[in-house]
């Protein structure tokens, strides 16, 4: 099972698409939550649950299209935007043309968007849970999140959306820190010298169980992110020699983003501190690419 952080990405990405590239333009939990627990593997509890945290830190808004009436045995419904200012814009167009045909369709004569929702928004409840109520309330609705957007548009940035998000999660990527130090600690031999553990390393070897617990529920880059960002080198380069981090893109990812932390000494006097160490786990982080590389080319001779 994916991640919370994970899942809630992919989740933002599918509604994304949904608005750009599907005929209904916009998703709802009648129409989508059943579709998205199946892909997902989540129950439609847990899918409601990362859609708010979705609306909280900010990557999407949620608008109420039906609300519940127990009297009339009618269910809420919710509808799904990305908080885009140019899907919002495309969305705008698309639902006031959508209510100007519906409101001819009915009343057999034209009126702008604008009048339709100053004259029927105020007695809303009277069209609940019918195609001209709902069309209303996303009309009236990404009007308000365009105003949302662009008062607070810091609120909407990648750099915000994601410090919410980690927020919001923060619980579950301690545990997932914890989890990692442990793991990256345990089994690990330091009399070893580093060539003989590369060396000792094989396709048998037995990976620990904690390690692939963490990986079920963060990626590999996840993890070496955070690493990365409490400048954990050594914990990073003890992964490696472990065999916890064998596959040659997750040795690959390590060896590129030391290559690029590397750039940004000069701007980090923090980083500087651990030059030595970078270094030295970029060098060990390259030879074992090219260790497995030679691998790879021998058994493609044979």
């Amino acid at each position: 099972m994916a991640g919370s952080i994970k899942v809630c990405l992919e989740l933002a990405d599918m509604i994304r698409k949904e608005n750009l590239e599907s005929r209904e333009k916009i998703p709802t939990s009648d129409t989508h939550l059943r579709v998205w627990s199946s892909q997902l593997s989540r129950t439609e509890e847990d899918l409601r649950k990362l859609l708010t945290a979705l609306r909280d830190s900010h990557y999407i808004f949620i608008v109420s299209v039906v609300a519940p009436d127990p009297n009339l045995f009618v269910y809420g419904e919710d509808a799904y935007v990305f908080a885009e200012p140019f899907i919002l814009n495309e969305l705008k167009k698309h639902s006031e043309d959508s209510l100007e045909k519906l409101y001819e369709a009915s009343n057999y004569k034209r009126k702008s968007a604008f009048q339709i929702t100053r004259e029927l928004f105020p007695k809303i409840k009277e069209f609940n849970n019918t195609p001209l109520g709902r069309s209303i309330n996303v009309s009236v609705m990404l009007e308000e999140f365009q105003r949302m957007l662009t008062a607070q548009s810091y609120e909407y940035t990648d750099q915000w959306r994601r410090n919410k998000l980690q927020e919001i999660f923060k619980d579950e990527i301690n545990a997932a820190d914890e989890l990692a130090n442990a793991t990256a600690t345990r089994d690990f031999d330091p009399t070893k010298r580093a060539v003989d553990q590369l060396k000792e390393q094989g396709p048998k070897e037995k990976v620990d169980q904690n390690w692939v617990k963490a990986k079920e529920n963060f990626s590999t880059e996840f993890l070496l992110r955070v690493h990365f960002r409490k400048y954990e080198f050594d914990i990073v380069k003890k992964l490696i020699q472990s065999g916890k981090l064998k596959e040659e893109k997750d040795i690959k990812y390590v060896r590129d983003t030391l290559q690029l932390m590397e750039n940004r000494l000069e701007q980090d006097n923090l980083l500087k501190r651990y030059s030595t160490e970078m270094i030295e786990l970029r060098r060990y982080a390259q030879a074992k690419l090219n260790m497995l590389r030679q691998s790879v080319g021998s058994k493609q001779e044979n």
